[in-house]
């Protein structure tokens, strides 16, 4: 254990749901795994890994997907860098939040409560940075998943308006979210599998689309690796839309809880960071690349940039040609905003717990009222939220990002806080400082750029 004296000495209260012998076990897997060859490891941890296949998939979320799709639409293969670059700069602030979890062991709001004040870690982190982003990103998600769910409906010979389906992607989505931490940990492996097989579903229905439609493999490596921005308010648009929408406070709270909820220790470190890398990363860059080349391969050579997604997905279809290409596409769709809604759901009820200093017990009225609390947005399949406001409400979160950053990189070095497992690493360290302060300036010069200062 760390010897500082601010840690929790605690374990996170869902994870007291788990059977002793079940932690004992996973704890002697992976010490067996750390000793396996290569290839056998990397089974294992992904066997193990969870917390950050669920970020991913809250992560990948309508706001990420039109980005995406308007990028392809818009600059063809050009913007690919940013996919990397955005995910990669994040994952130092995950690997903060997987000290804090492993090492440290303590609740991190509370610590920041403690060291820098509760306008810092209950409001800013908590209700602001986490709490009330769920709420308002879930519109984005229920106005997207109802549009796909009427698109799907023909298909089947059926009318299916979102007037109506928003009951079938409430019910889904509420189910999934109240199972999360019941039955000894048997709920929370439920939701972490249909996480990881929802990703899975991603990547083979962009992908099997991606072949239908072809690609121009030249331009996607120019774009890949070439950094490139169109000039003026909308390369900053883009630039705010991609770096914000990648890994923000609300993936930094959820991994760090999700990963106490699992009851992650000292010996769990490695299996958290392999999870940042092959449940977070590599499925956010590849998912938005097929989704990029899907729309540069097909909507760019025309010239057609409608402004949301629905309108994105419903001028690409008649250019995919077979009607299985088409479902498949709105299947994968329909994936994201699903995921999403849950990921947020949990990660907005745990933080409203520790912003109010409740300790979460998800069988009580009060964990399931917080965590269907961004479900109000079912008024979403009355009024679908625009683009621009996903781009505003990202400017917004890269402040609050900022604040709540800072915090993060004071606790990783703070002697009192980590002790001798405190961040000692140059690189680490400047990662850190480069993400948060590459994402304040970013917002700085969104305002200026508003105003017409810039």
């Amino acid at each position: 254990m760390s010897d500082g004296g601010d840690r929790v000495p605690v374990s996170y209260p869902i994870a007291r749901q788990i059977p002793a012998d079940v932690l004992d076990g996973e704890a002697r897997r992976l010490a067996t795994i750390a000793r396996a060859p290569l290839h056998r490891r990397i089974g294992g941890y992904a066997r193990l890994a969870g917390p950050g296949f669920m970020g991913a998939a809250l992560t990948l979320g309508a706001g990420t997907l039109t980005s995406s799709m308007l990028s392809g639409a818009t600059f063809g293969y050009r913007t690919l860098w940013l996919i990397w670059l955005a995910a990669g700069l994040g994952l130092f602030m995950m690997a903060a939040m997987a000290r804090f979890t492993c090492k440290g062991g303590f609740r991190v709001i509370q610590v920041q409560n403690r060291r820098h004040s509760w306008l810092v870690g209950s409001l800013m982190t908590g209700l602001v940075g986490t709490a009330a982003v769920a709420v308002i990103f879930n519109f984005g998600q229920v106005a997207l998943g109802t549009h796909l769910i009427e698109s799907l409906a023909p298909f089947v010979g059926i009318s299916f308006p979102a007037e109506y389906n928003w009951i079938l992607y409430v019910a889904v989505t509420s189910w999934l979210i109240l199972s999360y931490g019941r039955r000894g940990g048997l709920g929370t492996r439920l939701v972490e599998t249909v996480m990881k097989g929802a990703i899975a579903l991603m990547i083979l229905a962009f992908g099997a689309v991606l072949l239908v439609v072809g690609v121009d493999w030249d331009a996607a490596a120019r774009g890949f690796f070439i950094p490139w921005l169109p000039g003026g308010g909308a390369g900053l648009d883009l630039f705010i839309a991609s770096s914000a929408a990648a890994v923000g406070v609300m993936d930094w709270v959820f991994f760090h809880y999700a990963g106490l909820a699992r009851g992650w220790g000292r010996n769990h470190e490695s299996l958290a960071r392999f999870d940042l890398v092959a449940g977070l990363f590599l499925p956010f860059v590849l998912v938005n690349f097929l989704v990029i080349g899907v729309f540069a391969a097909t909507l760019f050579p025309q010239g057609i940039t409608p402004e949301s997604a629905p309108e994105l997905a419903a001028a690409l279809m008649p250019l995919l040609g077979p009607t299985w290409s088409q479902i498949l596409f709105y299947v994968g769709f329909l994936a994201v905003p699903i995921t999403t809604t849950v990921g947020m759901s949990l990660a907005g009820a745990m933080a409203i717990h520790e912003a109010l200093g409740w300790e979460p017990d998800t069988s009580s009225w009060r964990w399931k009222l917080t965590a269907l609390l961004p479900q109000i947005a079912f008024l979403a399949a009355w009024n679908a939220r625009p683009v621009w406001l996903v781009i505003a409400i990202a400017a917004f979160l890269s402040l609050a990002n900022n604040v709540v950053g800072w915090s993060m990189y004071l606790l990783l070095n703070d002697r009192e806080v980590l002790g001798r497992d405190r961040g000692k690493s140059y690189l680490w360290n400047l990662g850190i400082l480069l993400q948060v302060t590459l994402l304040n300036a970013i917002a700085i010069v969104y305002v200026f750029n508003r105003l017409g200062w810039w």
